[in-house]
């Protein structure tokens, strides 16, 4: 297999698994088919095998690794120091009475996903343009 061909193989992971979280978070935010949750889990959790197996080969996919990286792990922050807040911020607007809807815990997995694809795929773009 030529080197472009293994740079082209694994953008379209790349994109697999992107199209992948965001139905999977769909899945968690709608009520979906149980073989369209698990479609997206497959799909998502063999574009991860093939980006991990494949992620410093060279110098352009290891940028793509980090940029996708680096904003995964801002998001993480970001999510467990201002998701209490915004919940108490909600609480404290609605008429209900207080109680704890959003667990951030619970969607940290599927925010850094979506934020280390947004940050892959940001960074590709500005590089190809």
């Amino acid at each position: 297999m030529t080197p472009q061909k293994r740079a082209r193989l694994y953008l379209r992971a790349a994109v697999m698994g992107f199209a992948g979280t965001v139905l999977s978070i769909a899945g968690e935010i709608w009520p979906l088919p149980d073989f369209v949750r698990g479609l997206a889990v497959g799909i998502l959790l063999v574009s991860l095998l093939l980006l991990l197996i494949r992620r410093f080969r060279d110098e352009f996919i290891e940028q793509l690794w980090n940029a996708g990286a680096s904003l995964a792990f801002v998001a993480v922050v970001f999510v467990y120091l201002f998701a209490p807040f915004a919940e108490g911020v909600v609480d404290g607007i609605s008429v209900a009475a207080p109680r704890q809807d959003f667990l951030a815990s619970s969607w940290v997995g599927s925010i850094a996903l979506l934020a280390f694809f947004i940050g892959f795929h940001i960074k590709w773009l500005r590089a190809s343009l």
